[in-house]
């Protein structure tokens, strides 16, 4: 191999990881709970499929709302009871109550209670970060005791099934201590009617705490994530651009004449020399 062929060679391979390294920039995001974000705080090794349409859904799987952030339609309430009546499982996972009109919407008397919630019991240096105690008997958590919550958020009503212990209170300064009107308390953070479950604690489902409540997790297989309300989806443009190509058959018809015509046009004019 002479100088000039070894030389072109490093050139196509720095160009070759050049264009890696920017392809993994444009196709992730560090927005918090997407399903592009690889960092701690996103949602990419939840092992979960994205949906963008709630009718017809499958019983058997597990539907995940997961820190919705927008509004349900009337029709979209009405999608979700008829899968609710028919079998299906709903857990909407939110910390700010914005899940509440929703759960109205549906009849629910659950409802989210926002809480900066901190316990003595814990085994970490964050006392917000603390085992919850299982008290309700529900297949959510079959073979499991506690369940490692994150700053999780009160839930009000329904039938309990996550429950802090007693040296818990709402840390409302934020200063890790129990102070001024603090006081301690148990408070529900999980809770159910029917097949309806509201679960204070959106940060269960992020990458950094899949490992700490595997067997959470895998009792919820399969799950699918609502993606028209919940914070999982991108504002990065690369990515939906990327994602309506998937999407939409034509855009990608499109996309690979568009990749196969200049290979086309080479054959084609070393044919016509």
């Amino acid at each position: 191999m002479t100088q000039i062929e070894r030389e072109a060679w490093a050139i196509l391979l720095i160009l070759l990881l050049a264009a890696a390294v920017a392809y993994a920039h444009v196709t992730t995001t560090t927005e918090e709970y997407s399903r592009y974000n690889t960092d701690w705080n996103g949602t990419s090794a939840l092992p979960a499929e994205e949906i963008r349409d709630l009718r017809n859904l499958d019983t058997a799987a597990t539907l995940l709302i997961l820190a919705p952030d927008r509004p349900f339609t009337a029709e979209e309430v009405g999608y979700l009871r008829t899968f609710l009546d028919a079998g299906g499982r709903v857990i909407v996972a939110d910390e700010e109550g914005t899940a509440n009109s929703l759960l109205a919407d549906l009849g629910s008397t659950m409802r989210v209670r926002p809480q900066n919630l901190a316990s003595l019991e814990r085994d970490r240096a964050d006392p917000g970060i603390f085992a919850a105690r299982v008290v309700g008997n529900t297949s959510l958590f079959a073979g499991v005791r506690t369940v490692l919550v994150n700053r999780p958020a009160a839930v009000t009503g329904g039938e309990p099934l996550l429950e802090t212990a007693i040296l818990t209170w709402e840390d409302a300064d934020g200063d890790g201590r129990i102070s001024g009107d603090e006081v301690f308390g148990t408070a529900v953070i999980c809770a159910a009617e029917g097949n309806l479950t509201v679960l204070g604690d959106e940060s269960l489902f992020i990458n950094a705490m899949l490992a700490e409540n595997p067997q959470f997790i895998e009792n919820i297989q399969p799950i699918r994530v609502d993606s028209i309300h919940s914070r999982t989806g991108t504002a990065n443009p690369i990515i939906n651009t990327r994602l309506w190509i998937q999407e939409t058959p034509p855009a990608a018809a499109a996309a690979a004449a568009l990749a196969i015509l200049p290979v086309a046009w080479h054959f084609g004019r070393k044919r016509d020399d």
